[in-house]
């Protein structure tokens, strides 16, 4: 008699190229080919490429609406701050999403972040499923308020198992009886899946051979530190004379358009600004143009960061282990990134780590980096070394599976 295979739905807030749903694309992935069931269920796509990539590994893709707190690090503090009223939400939706696990009998809910707090409870009351909570994101970054603590003793108290991606974010769960810090992965056969032709790529992006590349990647959003990176550009500029061959490129945003430009305009008479108006007056202000390239969303963004001689790492929230890190140092880059967390990038040894908002010294660890090759050679290759001792498909995979099987 065969084993009747587990069933397992996952729970994710979004199909996009981001760090959160590419690295629970790689979950599913790692675990597709084993005696499981596994079902998707999301409530925004905005990459249909994507969602056809995550079809190939589950029985199905499916939209729903379900309530959601944010408490992350791309949020504002006073968004952050405020409070969770639950008597005026509807979770009508999220009885039907109960209903459904139970008619499909899924086994181990497994929830992407930590942004469904609100179904908790109801999926507790409603079925028998186990949940695991995947937390991604740093909840408690800008301290523990009335939204922070809701969300931290909500998954505590109704998870049956939860991992953590480092370190940081495992502070407020540590005294969970079943708790697991588990990294993300990186899947370095898909190095094998394009050319490591670094003069073409770069002529394809406008940039000579010699060029020297400082990069960044990230959603368009101001707390990513997009100013602070340019900024560090400018003070090169102003303050070294042999800095004409650097070029930065921004990869997840783009130049504004005319449209755009105009829209500023209007909002420069009314007195209002917006985030991408202020980009767009320092670019001007310290005649950047020429100096920075801006990337949209793509799915190579493997091939953009092989060009890079250096990767940076701006956050105002000061978190060096997103994805971001990880993809820099399986493709042997160097890293200047803010915070003082060592759990990826080790100082002076994978990297470099500055405080959040001090773009000088962000500007002279990119400068020491331009100055010494030898140094940011071997740099790059520690950092290759480390990610794929700790974030290897197989490596992963085993973690996972001891979850499951803790359940």
């Amino acid at each position: 008699m065969s084993k009747q295979q587990l069933k397992i739905a996952f729970l994710g807030n979004q199909i996009a190229w981001g760090g959160g749903a590419k690295s629970l694309l790689l979950l599913i992935k790692s675990i597709s080919n084993l005696h499981f069931r596994l079902y998707l269920f999301v409530t925004h796509c905005v990459s249909q490429e994507m969602e056809e990539e995550f079809k190939q590994y589950v029985e199905f893709v499916k939209i729903i609406n379900l309530p959601e707190i944010t408490s992350a690090q791309t949020q504002s503090v006073k968004n952050n701050m405020e409070l969770v009223y639950e008597n005026n939400i509807d979770f009508s939706q999220v009885d039907c999403f109960a209903d459904e696990l139970n008619h499909l009998k899924i086994d181990i809910l497994h929830i992407n972040n930590s942004v469904f707090s609100l179904v908790y409870k109801t999926i507790r009351s409603k079925t028998k499923v186990k949940i695991v909570s995947h937390i991604r994101e740093w909840i408690d970054w800008n301290g523990i308020h009335q939204k922070q603590k809701f969300i931290i003793d909500t998954l505590n108290k109704n998870s049956d198992a939860i991992i953590c991606i480092s370190e940081t974010e495992a502070k407020v769960f540590n005294n969970n009886t079943n708790l697991y810090i588990i990294p993300n992965p990186f899947d370095f056969q898909e190095l094998e899946l394009f050319e490591k032709n670094f003069v073409n790529i770069k002529s394809s992006l406008g940039l000579d051979d010699d060029h020297f590349i400082v990069g960044m990647m990230g959603r368009y959003q101001e707390n990513k530190g997009f100013l602070d990176f340019l900024r560090a550009l400018a003070y090169l500029k102003k303050n070294y004379t042999n800095v004409s061959d650097i070029k930065f490129i921004i990869l997840g945003g783009s130049l504004p358009s005319l449209t755009n430009k105009f829209i500023f305009a209007l909002k420069k008479i009314m007195g209002k600004s917006t985030f991408s108006y202020n980009i767009h007056k320092f670019l001007k202000k310290e005649n950047l143009f020429d100096e920075v390239f801006f990337l949209s969303n793509r799915k190579n963004i493997l091939e953009i960061i092989n060009t890079f001689d250096v990767a940076v790492r701006p956050s105002y929230s000061g978190d060096p282990w997103g994805r971001d890190i990880i993809e820099y140092m399986a493709l042997r880059k160097p890293i200047v990134a803010t915070g003082s967390s060592e759990f990826f990038i080790k100082e002076g040894g994978t990297g470099f780590l500055v405080p959040p908002r001090d773009y000088i010294q962000l500007a002279e660890k990119i400068y020491w980096l331009f100055r010494n090759k030898n140094e940011r050679i071997q740099m790059g290759m520690a950092a290759h070394e480390q990610i794929y001792s700790k974030c290897n498909m197989n490596e992963f995979r085993s973690k996972i599976l001891k979850v499951y099987k803790s359940l």
